[in-house]
């Protein structure tokens, strides 16, 4: 559990910010908010969560906000629907999100978690999971596992992306292998004896991270 005294208002030289991104169809005077175990989140105290801003992308409707933490951070949190007075309405079914930044993220860098709402569905995860993920024009809800794509932006001359894969499958045993194959090498190039071997971090949730050269997005794979 990350120390509460970390947090600050303050940016300092070794602070990274981080973004939260999920696609979702509010009503009239409602409102997205994020919500955590730290108090730059509100410490599960709803009203003093961070709203999240909607911005109209293709058919989505996306609702994105930031904030800034230093460099090993880590907490849980979830997604709430509110109405003006931050009153909620609705909030996710399922587990607590897990937020840990991945270890290759340097000072001054950004990363985006983009999520999908969690609807607590125990068939979720023997839907197809074969989608153009990364970089897509579109955010599709029908996705076979709850899954995040992290990614990471540093400078616009930057090589190379550090990507980090997470899959939550509450219906598999966890000795059970996963493993993301897709279009680039680091994927093996759809070769399953080497695809990349997600680790199971506990409460059915299996991830791994690599560094992916920025020529290959976007990339495709299922899990």
């Amino acid at each position: 559990m990350v120390n509460p005294g970390l947090i600050s208002g303050n940016k300092s030289v070794n602070s990274v910010k981080v973004s939260f991104q999920i696609p979702y169809f509010t009503q009239w005077g409602q409102s997205l908010l994020v919500c955590g175990s730290v108090p730059v989140l509100g410490s599960w105290n709803v009203k003093r969560g961070v709203l999240l801003s909607p911005i109209r992308q293709g058919n989505e409707l996306i609702w994105s906000g930031s904030i800034t933490v230093p460099r090993g951070f880590q907490c849980q949190y979830n997604y709430y629907v509110v109405d003006d007075s931050k009153n909620v309405l609705r909030w996710e079914m399922g587990n607590k999100r897990e937020l840990m930044l991945p270890e290759a993220i340097q000072s001054g860098q950004e990363i985006e978690f983009r999520d999908l709402w969690q609807t607590g569905s125990d068939a979720l995860p023997f839907r197809s999971a074969f989608r153009d993920v990364i970089f897509r024009q579109s955010w599709d809800s029908g996705i076979g596992a709850t899954l995040r794509v992290n990614h990471i932006n540093s400078e616009p001359e930057a090589a190379s992306i550090v990507v980090q894969f997470k899959v939550f499958c509450p219906n598999i045993e966890k000795d059970t292998s996963i493993y993301a194959i897709g279009s680039n090498a680091k994927l093996g190039q759809w070769k399953v004896e080497n695809a990349l071997k997600l680790s199971y971090f506990g409460e059915s949730v299996w991830k791994a991270e690599c560094v992916m050269p920025r020529s290959d997005f976007p990339i495709k794979y299922p899990f």
